[in-house]
């Protein structure tokens, strides 16, 4: 049987044959600008008609080509398209071993390949080794959508078949430019770490003052976050949105920021009928209904074209010496995330952000024994632990019970609940309860436990007492010394 080949593929197997066949190479050099393209920049009006020029390509052939060839390079990455180029635009400049080949060129809408057909090929010339160089050539700065390194190739196509495909010279020598955010990342500078006052003001305010935002006449608390970018090509001064959330611990509350009663239904920030107060630097601020979050947003963050720009929000109190109000409550802020945003789209987030942390220096009471057990009947040993508030202030109560066996479990205010000014406020069974219970599974207090009990209640240690004590079988107390008092009670 006689096979009949076409004269492209004897040609391309007599070439084989004799060891000229390979891929075609590409060779590149970065863009006119060796910064990264602002994808921020290149989404504004100011640019829609902006062009990237491309330094000169170098495609060396690795396979014949014919007259009515087309050679086709090709863009990837970015969702990058060449600018459009025509009888009305500036046709690229292609030179291909002097006037071996011809090549005609026309590009009316933008796209990732532009083609360049063969019309003339001088007789007897093989094409395998000839170098063409196509200069003039652009991307259209508005077609770039997404992040990532912009790479060109390209490839030989015959009668509506690609080959010849060009890979990169070397390492990296495909790659025209890279497009990515001109912010480089939103982080917490400096967190919250407030020590609420119970000393000198009645957990009213902070013992130490950040100092930094008007607005806040008293000892105040900051955090403060960070917008970083950097310079890009194309970059925009325009308006960037930050938008953030911080949340209260679960069971806390801003309350102090609406001491009007309104929390729960219309809360508003400094009114002139609340003494709490927060203030930020620029943007706005304001409070969810159930006092249980604070919102931020600026739609205004401008020129981040290189210089960091920080956002502080400070609390406080309006007065310098707090008398009135309602008392801070110390907590451990849960994580948030923070977005800038150009228009509707989101540019960069800050994720699992920690605002930091409120502590007081409250009343610390440790309890060093204290016999427990459950058992009905005259063996029963129940815990008497009695809270005196001497101040004008209502403390919230927390506790850590640890046993013999290094076991320890810990007791929220939600388990024990808060003390009003000038009142006493018992707590014995509800520990006895709460240590026999679930809320502590590793403690025995059926077979009996000797408990260390460290007592936390946000109030003035000048004016808070504890006695503590138990009894056996409902009688005979007897008393326990503790930190506060130092010696029994009569």
């Amino acid at each position: 049987m006689i096979k009949k080949y076409g004269k492209a593929a004897v040609i391309a197997a007599i070439a084989g044959s004799c060891g000229y066949v390979s891929a075609a190479t590409i060779s590149a050099t970065s863009a006119a600008t060796t910064n990264v393209v602002s994808l921020e920049g290149v989404a504004t009006t100011a640019n829609a008609t902006a062009t990237i020029a491309i330094n000169a390509i170098s495609m060396t052939m690795g396979e014949t080509y014919f007259a009515q060839d087309r050679i086709e390079l090709v863009l990837s990455g970015a969702n990058a398209r060449f600018a459009s180029y025509g009888p009305s635009g500036v046709t690229p400049s292609v030179t291909c071993n002097g006037t071996d080949f011809l090549l005609e060129s026309s590009l009316s809408t933008p796209g990732n390949t532009a083609s360049f057909t063969i019309y003339q090929k001088s007789a007897g010339v093989t094409s395998i080794g000839k170098v063409c160089s196509f200069a003039s050539l652009a991307v259209l700065a508005s077609s770039l959508t997404s992040s990532g390194d912009v790479t060109i190739s390209s490839r030989r196509v015959s009668a509506g078949v690609n080959s010849d495909t060009g890979v990169a010279a070397s390492t990296g020598a495909n790659k025209l430019f890279s497009v990515g955010s001109q912010i480089t990342g939103v982080t917490v500078l400096s967190a919250l770490n407030g020590v609420v006052d119970f000393q000198s003001s009645l957990g009213l305010g902070f013992a130490a003052d950040d100092g930094v935002t008007a607005g806040v006449t008293g000892k105040g608390d900051a955090v403060t976050l960070e917008v970083a970018s950097r310079e890009t090509w194309l970059s925009t001064t325009g308006a960037f949105s930050l938008t953030f959330a911080i949340s209260a611990a679960s069971g806390k509350t801003f309350a102090f920021l609406d001491d009007g009663g309104a929390c729960g239904t219309s809360a508003e920030l400094n009114r002139s009928t609340s003494n709490g107060r927060v203030a930020a630097t620029a943007g706005a601020v304001t409070i969810n209904a159930a006092c249980t979050a604070i919102s931020y947003s600026n739609n205004s963050l401008q020129n981040l074209t290189g210089t960091a720009q920080t956002i502080k929000l400070e609390f406080g109190h309006k007065s310098t010496t707090p008398s009135t109000g309602v008392v801070i409550e110390p907590m451990v802020f849960p994580s948030f995330d923070a977005t800038i945003s150009q228009g509707a789209t989101t540019r960069a987030t800050g994720a699992g952000l920690l605002p930091g942390t409120w502590t007081s220096n409250g009343s610390t009471v440790q309890i060093p024994y204290m016999p427990i057990n459950s058992t009905a009947g005259a063996g029963k040993i129940d815990p008497v632990i009695v809270i005196s508030n001497r101040s004008a202030a209502t403390g919230t109560i927390t506790a850590t019970l640890r046993d013999e066996a290094g076991n320890t479990c810990a007791l929220t205010d939600a388990a024990l609940g808060t003390i009003a000014g000038n009142r006493t406020k018992s707590i014995g069974g509800l520990i006895r309860d709460a240590a026999a219970g679930s809320s502590c599974p590793t403690l025995n207090v059926a077979g009996g436990e000797r408990l260390s009990i460290t007592l936390n209640v946000t109030l003035p240690s000048g004016s808070t007492e504890v006695y503590s004590g138990y009894t056996v079988g409902g009688a005979d107390r007897v008393t326990v010394v503790n930190s506060s008092n130092g010696v029994p009670n009569p």
